[in-house]
């Protein structure tokens, strides 16, 4: 029979449990506050499909909205993280979402949604946006990942990103202002659309 030699001070029951359940890890981090019953929905729901702790929370520093709620996947932004990861949770997750921006009544939410895999940071920012603009929003996410997998090719980036972050306009319906921090020069990039290809700033 073969036996697992526990080394004193290892870490290796954990990744043990790692290889077991198989499943990505996901962070949870409010900016304000989420209601018991917002905090456990949110949780249960992500808990089905990834490996996490409770939620936690800081300090909302922005005044001019309720709530913000940071989700960190650790995961490539690809189509199989909604058709085989969290398949039909992802409109779990917006109609989640819908409530909490509702309960805020004038005030609102706002919503990060980061996936992190070896290369890059992605991140999604959904700031203060209506119910449908919100649910526009996140549909979209779920049927972007070709075109950003395109956009994120070597041939079209002078530099290699370490971090990318876009977010949602209401006016146009559409994910836009794709930014980027270099990995090495640490640079500001920008998504040029026209020429398909990421600049400097000073470029555009």
């Amino acid at each position: 029979m073969n036996r697992i030699h526990m080394i004193p001070g290892s870490n290796i029951s954990s990744r043990i449990d790692d290889l077991e359940t198989g499943r990505p890890v996901a962070e949870v981090l409010v900016e304000g506050e989420l209601s018991p019953f917002e905090h456990e929905a949110l949780y249960q729901l992500l808990k089905k499909h990834f490996r996490l702790e409770q939620p936690s929370y800081s300090d909302l520093l922005d005044e001019i909205i309720g709530t913000r709620v940071n989700i960190v996947f650790h995961h490539p932004y690809d189509r199989e993280f909604f058709t085989d990861i969290l398949r039909d949770d992802w409109r779990g997750l917006k109609e989640l979402f819908k409530q909490i921006r509702y309960r805020r009544g004038r005030l609102g939410a706002a919503f990060n949604l980061t996936f992190i895999d070896q290369k890059v940071r992605l991140v999604f920012s959904l700031g203060l946006l209506g119910e449908e603009e919100l649910g526009s929003a996140m549909n979209q996410i779920a049927h972007l990942t070709g075109i950003v997998a395109q956009m994120m090719r070597p041939e079209t980036m002078v530099e290699a990103l370490e971090r990318v972050e876009t977010s949602y306009d209401g006016k146009t319906d559409r994910w836009q202002n794709f930014r980027g921090v270099g990995l090495t020069d640490k640079k500001e990039y920008v998504f040029h659309e026209s020429l398909f290809r990421w600049k400097t700033s000073s470029d555009m």
